[in-house]
């Protein structure tokens, strides 16, 4: 009767364990999911200095939204150069997401642009929304194809 209390007991402990550890694994997952957005706005902070540095430097340019974007997108390099910043922060994979189990062709990237608001203009990401009004939580999980529980879910 000992015996098998004792491995009953061993039983529910084991379940409780492997239940346990799977919570945790979700919670961890979708905790770096929400630490992209921190490092994707901390990246667009460090851009919209670069070309505040850049539009001070060259007062020549005419700076509008698409001056700006342009600068940006495709003309990238002339802010690294000039050691505004030191790689490009554009069409990136922000934080954790490399370690998701997201296959590597499928894994998001951040393309920023910049887009006019009420009191001049506002840097965006295609991924998180712009730090005013950030992407919800749940919107996100499905632009990155990952389901409540942090898992890669191909068909969302």
């Amino acid at each position: 009767m000992r015996r098998l209390l004792g491995a009953i007991f061993s039983l529910i402990v084991l379940v409780s364990a492997v239940v346990g550890v799977s919570s945790m694994l979700k919670e961890t997952r979708l905790n770096r999911v929400k630490a992209t957005y921190k490092s994707c706005f901390a990246s667009m902070r460090v851009l919209l200095g670069a070309v505040e540095m850049h539009f001070i430097d060259h007062q020549e340019e005419e700076k509008s939204i698409e001056a700006m974007n342009n600068l940006i997108n495709k003309r990238m390099n002339e802010l690294i150069q000039a050691k505004y910043i030191r790689e490009s922060l554009q069409d990136q994979v922000q934080g954790h997401f490399h370690e998701l189990p997201i296959p590597q062709n499928d894994l998001p990237v951040c393309h920023v642009s910049i887009v006019a608001d009420p009191i001049g203009y506002t840097f965006e990401c295609s991924l998180h929304g712009s730090s005013g009004a950030p992407r919800p939580f749940d919107d996100l999980l499905k632009l990155v194809k990952l389901n409540a529980d942090g898992n890669y879910d191909p068909s969302k």
